[in-house]
């Protein structure tokens, strides 16, 4: 894990930042490789002083820009290869930039590989000092802080062992607790915390979520949508060293999903729909039933179309929000049914037409989801110009609290995966909706969600001389 520090700090211990802008600054940053087929070819470009060109360019990174201000937390998600951890290393000085520049306003520690900052020769504790020390801390302050990284890292005897003998998990758990407790201004991690086991990683979400409220900002890459939505405020979506999307965690994780699938293709935009060719002349409109009339109406689409992706054969025209009586609403009690109705309309033949919903509470951490391959609804092939009226009832049994919706339409993606799909249209951000629960009265559960159970009870043994005794009282 590289320890990268401001280049202004003193022999003193560095005052904490105080940045009423930006931390984190990069712009336009890029990351160029020369790719030799044959190892004679570098030599002989230097031998003619690259006169002769002899390899390719290869850009890891190409034209990145983002800010970031104190306690944000940016999330960086792509497919493997895409340049992510070599972003890292442009921003926090480890590698070079071909072009463009980054700064960071603030004392900077980073983990992105596995034990580059320990020396294996050295026990944990004494990697503690020696690391205070590369860092310029001033003397004593590994020493007030000893205790409680030992505490935080719970590795017992290993702490005074070299840490040459230590597992991959044990090395996470060391380096995390040491900078934890170092106090980093700006924090760098890649997927670093993915070895760890589920307590441990839970234990540093917990901690790396105080650091941020504490005005913490940070650069995390993770391949996990849980991990990436719940600690990011926003995320960025790289391909091929290229960011091409920038906003919110639930969103981004969508889109790289859906560049999972895709695999090398490039994103596609939510098409459009075909007016001129899949809509029928408004002399001779089709017949359209009240239900269908009304989600047109009160549809909750509008302000969305910078929230959804897909290939667009499938395209959502409308959703409506509303209780089990058809009203609209948007504030529900704990138990209650939300309905939710969606008209399709298909752009193209589709055989096997599937669609779904999503609910993410306030932190965008998806409690349910669910479609009709789920459900096993029977949906039917579309044509071009073909609409379609679903309408989904769902028992909100969550949590109070503040909720958002997000719908799709998608079709098997045909490799033989169950749960491969492409999909059409992928919209996120409805609503937002509310679950309420009366404030004196006893909660039904406890946790997120309510899920199936029951209880039985089977006395064993009873106390004669307790039961006589309740007898004659009664």
């Amino acid at each position: 894990m590289d320890a990268a520090h401001n280049e202004h700090t003193t022999d003193a211990m560095p005052e904490q930042f105080d940045a009423g802008g930006c931390i984190v600054e990069c712009r336009g940053i890029s990351k160029r490789f020369k790719m030799y087929r044959n190892p004679w070819h570098r030599a002989a470009e230097w031998a003619t002083l690259n006169r002769a060109s002899l390899h390719r360019d290869f850009w890891a990174v190409r034209d990145v820009s983002f800010e970031l201000q104190r306690g944000e937390c940016l999330g960086i998600v792509g497919r493997n290869g895409s340049g992510k951890s070599t972003l890292l290393k442009l921003v926090t000085g480890v590698s070079v930039a071909t072009e463009g520049h980054a700064e960071i306003h603030g004392r900077v520690l980073s983990l992105i590989e596995l034990g580059a900052g320990l020396n294996k020769e050295l026990t944990g504790r004494q990697n503690v000092f020696n690391m205070a020390r590369l860092l310029n801390f001033p003397p004593g302050f590994a020493k007030d802080r000893i205790d409680a990284i030992e505490a935080f890292a719970e590795i017992g005897d290993f702490f005074d062992r070299p840490t040459k003998t230590y597992s991959s998990g044990m090395t996470v758990r060391l380096t995390f607790s040491i900078f934890q407790s170092f106090e980093p201004e700006v924090l760098v991690v890649d997927e670093a915390l993915s070895v760890g086991d589920v307590f441990f990683v839970q234990k540093c979400s917990r901690r790396i979520q105080e650091m941020l409220d504490a005005g913490t900002t940070m650069l995390f890459v993770s391949h996990s949508p849980g991990a990436v939505t719940n600690l990011c405020s926003r995320a960025i979506l790289l391909e091929r060293g290229r960011v091409t999307f920038d906003g919110e965690p639930e969103d981004t994780i969508a889109r790289y999903h859906d560049s999972l699938r895709r695999g090398d293709q490039p994103a596609k935009p939510a098409a459009p729909t075909r007016a001129a060719a899949a809509r029928q002349d408004a002399s001779n409109p089709p017949a359209e039933t009240d239900h269908a009339a009304a989600t047109r109406e009160h549809s909750v689409l509008h302000g969305t179309q910078h929230r959804r992706h897909g290939e667009g054969g499938i395209r959502i025209e409308a959703c409506r929000l509303t209780n089990a009586d058809d009203q609209d609403r948007t504030v529900f009690g704990v138990g209650d049914t939300l309905r939710l109705r969606m008209l399709l309309r298909a752009d193209r033949a589709v055989p096997a037409p599937r669609a779904g919903l999503r609910i993410f509470d306030r932190y965008g951490v998806q409690v349910f989801g669910q479609g009709t391959m789920q459900q096993g609804t029977d949906v039917p092939p579309l044509e071009a110009g073909d609409e379609l009226l679903l309408t989904f009832d769902l028992t909100l049994d969550v949590s109070p609290g503040d909720y958002t919706l997000g719908v799709s339409t998608s079709e098997p993606s045909g490799d033989g995966d169950p749960q491969g799909a492409i999909f059409h249209d992928h919209i996120n951000g409805l609503g937002p909706i509310r679950v309420k629960h009366p404030p004196m009265t006893p909660l039904p559960f406890l946790g997120l969600a309510r899920l199936p159970m029951s209880v039985s009870c089977e006395r064993l043994h009873a106390n004669p001389g307790v039961a006589s005794h309740a007898g004659a009282s009664a």
